[in-house]
């Protein structure tokens, strides 16, 4: 500032000694003197712009300095401190455009998949480091309108604490033979969904041991050397006589089928009465390696006294299933395959039985740059012992997947995925199962009977946002 203004009075002065030696030619002198007021004037105006920005910097700095001080460093706008709690609002939308075929008849339609709300949170129980935690997770059929499916909490939710011990909460949650293998499912949610095979007895559109168990305590260990353990427990609340399943032999206080999806088959119209598929104890169990680029699980699960009224004569039987995988990372790709078994026992005979085979599962994703994935998986459901309505006809199927991705950042991506379901003369599969909005099921006859044995096929369109 004062160098400005001893420039400014030097030229004053300079001016002023030249403007003296022009006397006596007025016009100049005074042509001179509007020079400088304007010159004077013009740096007023600089010198307050320049003072102005100063401020305005200053101020800035002083407000981020406060916020910084004040808010946690991993703050974002959805997280936010209530009553001493971190809480954060966090949610998934995946909205699709399918062009199906089910082997009869062909439709156009946009399903809603996987997609979610929620609120999770923890609150710190003095200075000993445990902590109480908190997840409400809320299903949106962004498409489709909503229904009970989509009712608050559907999704996973649960109460729990928290220690250097592990995770011990109580609620309904994803088992944990479902989370064991998930990420080896680069199509989940998609008609290219592994749950069409694996985790599927019976090939419907329920999963159901891959499912999101109501009325469970569960556990998550720590990682120990790369090791860590997922259990689960569920009381399943059946009570025992299957001659009285209308009535009594469905989960008390549940809609719906355990292991169901609400809607499908296995549920009453009204959807109160449930007869088929009830448990009265589950248990679930996950043990997990990870070694830099390999990622390895052992998994199993079991279902006791499971209702099946859709057998022949009913039959009451303990079903359980295991499976291993392999996961490995190497030069952009993403290889994994599984192996899953499931069991049935009980007295039900070897030509009415569709819950004892194996299946297999191999899946690919390839980082093809420019921000692109390319999908690629082949699932198959090997033979059963039989079916209560197809005897011992072939119920063998193969399923393939092809897909690509393109992320536009870390939250939004755009996919095309196409997927071919091929089923053996006695085989009723459904593309889609467990988590794609409308699945494509085999067709059924006006009496709710399957026409099995058809060629099913889908492609779908669909564009995800996470946040």
């Amino acid at each position: 500032m004062k160098v400005m203004t001893g420039v400014v009075t030097a030229v004053a002065l300079g001016l002023g000694t030249s403007a003296s030696a022009w006397a006596d030619d007025s016009a100049a002198v005074e042509a001179l003197k509007a020079q400088l007021a304007a010159f004077q004037k013009e740096t007023a105006i600089q010198m307050a712009a320049m003072q102005n920005k100063i401020d305005q910097m200053s101020s800035a700095a002083s407000v981020s300095s406060k916020e910084t001080s004040s808010t946690p460093p991993e703050q974002s706008p959805l997280s936010t401190r209530i009553a001493g709690a971190d809480v954060t609002l966090y949610g998934f939308v995946d909205v699709s455009g399918d062009s199906t075929n089910d082997g009869r008849d062909h439709l156009n339609q946009f399903s809603s998949n996987q997609s979610y709300l929620g609120v999770r949170g923890g609150k710190e129980l003095g200075s000993g480091g445990l902590k109480a935690i908190f997840q409400i997770e809320t299903l949106v059929d962004v498409s489709a309108s909503p229904s009970d499916s989509s009712s608050l909490g559907s999704r996973n939710s649960f109460v729990g604490l928290q220690g250097d011990w592990g995770k011990l909460m109580i609620g309904k949650y994803d088992t944990p033979y479902k989370r064991a293998t998930a990420m080896m499912d680069p199509f989940s949610g998609s008609v290219g969904d592994y749950n069409s095979v694996m985790g599927n007895t019976a090939g419907e559109s329920r999963p159901e041991f891959d499912f999101r168990m109501p009325h469970s305590i569960f556990y998550d260990s720590p990682v120990w050397n790369g090791f860590s353990v997922y259990a689960l427990v569920s009381p399943g609340q059946k009570l025992n006589n299957l001659p009285d399943a209308s009535n009594y032999a469905f989960p008390q206080g549940e809609k719906i089928c355990s292991g169901s999806t609400p809607g499908s088959s296995g549920s009453t119209p009204n959807g109160n009465v449930c007869n088929d598929g009830a448990f009265k104890t589950a248990a679930s169990i996950a043990l997990n390696y990870q070694a830099g680029p390999w990622f390895s699980v052992i998994s199993y699960e079991r279902h006791n006294s499971v209702d099946r009224t859709s057998d022949h004569f009913g039959i009451v039987a303990d079903e359980s299933a295991a499976k291993v995988g392999l996961s490995y990372h190497f030069d952009g790709n993403q290889l994994s395959g599984i192996y899953e078994k499931f069991f049935r026992g009980g007295t039900i005979a070897p030509i009415f039985n569709e819950r004892t085979r194996d299946g297999y599962y191999v899946s690919d994703v390839q980082d093809l740059g420019h921000r692109t994935d390319f999908m690629f998986a082949w699932a198959h459901a090997g033979q059963t012992s039989g079916s209560p309505h197809f005897g011992d006809m072939d119920d063998r199927v193969n399923m393939t997947s092809l897909g690509l991705k393109y992320h536009y950042d870390a939250q939004t991506a755009l996919y095309v995925v196409a997927a071919l379901l091929t089923e053996g003369a006695g085989a009723h599969y459904s593309l889609g199962a467990g988590g794609h909005g409308i699945p494509v099921a085999s067709p059924r006859s006006d009496t709710g009977g399957n026409f099995p044995g058809q060629r099913l096929d889908a492609i779908s369109v669909g564009l995800q946002y996470a946040f």
